[in-house]
């Protein structure tokens, strides 16, 4: 029945199916779930006065095009960059936000003890990473780290 057709058609004529700003981001394609991710990031960054060493770790990622480029998730207010835009995600680099004086910390993975640099600011922290990530490095695909983009 709806084969070859939008979400925006499908729910015109089905009133009662929902959709998801991500599904609809999806079926424009792989950079508009990147912007999507990254506004939803920064919206949460901007929610959490309180952590301000989150909200310029994302501010200061943001700036930076390359990144900007990638999918950006956080996990236990980590950030992570991978090239693709499902889970399981392709982990290119992650920075741990500063926090009551502790450095900015970019590691390899989120979750690993492996880590690859401190910095004293967000922006030294994204400069850390750059230097870590793949020259050849594009824009995140659809798909996820098991499968080939």
């Amino acid at each position: 029945m709806g084969q070859g057709r939008s979400l925006r058609e499908l729910r015109a004529e089905l009133s009662f199916l929902r959709s998801s700003k991500r599904a609809e981001a999806h079926e424009r394609g792989s950079a508009a779930v990147v912007e999507l991710q990254w506004r939803t990031m920064r919206e949460q960054a901007a929610e959490e006065p309180d952590f301000t060493g989150f909200g310029e770790l994302v501010e200061a990622a943001h700036a930076e095009p390359r990144l900007r480029l990638l999918y950006v998730f956080s996990s236990h207010w980590t950030l992570g960059f991978s090239s693709c835009t499902g889970y399981p995600f392709r982990d290119e680099v992650a920075i741990v936000p500063s926090h009551s004086g502790s450095p900015f910390r970019v590691k390899r993975h989120p979750l690993s003890d492996d880590v690859l640099g401190e910095a004293a600011t967000a922006e030294e922290a994204v400069a850390l990473a750059m230097r870590h990530l793949p020259t050849d490095l594009g824009p995140a695909v659809a798909g996820t780290a098991e499968q080939d983009g």
